[in-house]
């Protein structure tokens, strides 16, 4: 098995696929216990789509100005992180809780951003395919230069958190307590989107939409199943959002299988894994 799985990471491609997948896995595993906890899991997608609407507009754009593959792929970026500010913005803003619940702020962000993406692919002369590879990605295709940019912007991410860990934690599921002493939560959960925003915005351009909802979910619910103490959660949300990255992408090449799908396969049956040991305990 290990020897298979040796071989299966020999090719280039593979070896990139690998890299891409443990970084957006990692990343994606420690702000997903913030996800899970704050319960803000609809948050996530639709930022996610908001980011594909910017790349779908970014592509219909391109393709109207008649740039370069080159320009394309900057363009791409640029139009994916400005939809995700936007999408912070609005899900930032304080609605009146009696007449506009939040949730409906997201949701219709989501709707919008849905149907915009699907009307500005449907006019992209390559519209469909872009389409598919955003929503299931295509991990194998992933360059260096693709990685390269997305550690960049990880490692932001992960050096806000680690400077800011205590901010974070205080005003995300104190922020009553953390008002009294001074703290604004308001500013810490704009900055907190932000980040989660910016992590998605990368993160899709490597992976896709399915695979990025997925990290962000299933290791965080993972690590709080089997571990009761937040501290703990963080870095086994991590592992367990890193560790079926390789067994998912040996399964698809040695079976000629979707990817994603594979990886997304995975992390169930190590979530369900997971269940198997909290219900032990509890006997």
């Amino acid at each position: 098995m290990i020897a298979s799985l040796l071989e299966t990471f020999r090719i280039d491609f593979m070896r990139h696929a690998l890299l891409a997948g443990l970084l957006v896995g990692a990343v994606c595993g420690y702000l997903g216990v913030y996800v899970v906890l704050k319960r803000i899991v609809f948050v996530g997608i639709a930022l996610a789509e908001m980011s594909s609407a910017g790349v779908a507009l970014a592509l219909w754009s391109g393709g109207a100005l008649g740039l370069a593959m080159d320009e394309h792929n900057h363009l791409t970026t640029v139009g994916a992180v400005a939809m995700v500010l936007v999408g912070v913005l609005l899900f930032s803003i304080r609605w009146s809780q009696r007449r506009i619940p939040q949730e409906s702020a997201i949701g219709i962000g989501y709707a919008m951003a849905a149907a915009g993406a699907l009307v500005l692919m449907a006019r992209s002369a390559t519209g469909e395919a872009h389409m598919m590879d955003l929503l299931f990605g295509n991990i194998l295709t992933v360059s260096l230069c693709d990685i390269g940019t997305f550690a960049g912007a990880g490692a932001l991410v992960v050096l806000l958190h680690l400077l800011f860990a205590k901010e974070f934690l205080f005003t995300s599921f104190d922020p009553e307590m953390a008002s009294t002493i001074g703290y604004r939560p308001r500013r810490w959960e704009v900055l907190f989107h932000l980040t989660l925003g910016i992590t998605i915005a990368f993160a899709i351009r490597l992976v896709g939409v399915l695979l990025v909802f997925a990290l962000l979910i299933m290791p965080a619910v993972t690590a709080l199943t089997v571990t009761r103490r937040l501290n703990r959660a963080f870095p086994v949300s991590v592992a367990c959002g890193a560790l079926p990255i390789a067994a998912g992408l040996h399964v698809s090449y040695a079976r000629d299988l979707p990817s994603g799908a594979c990886i997304v396969l995975v992390s169930f049956l190590l979530l369900l894994a997971g269940g198997g040991v909290s219900l032990l305990r509890r006997a």
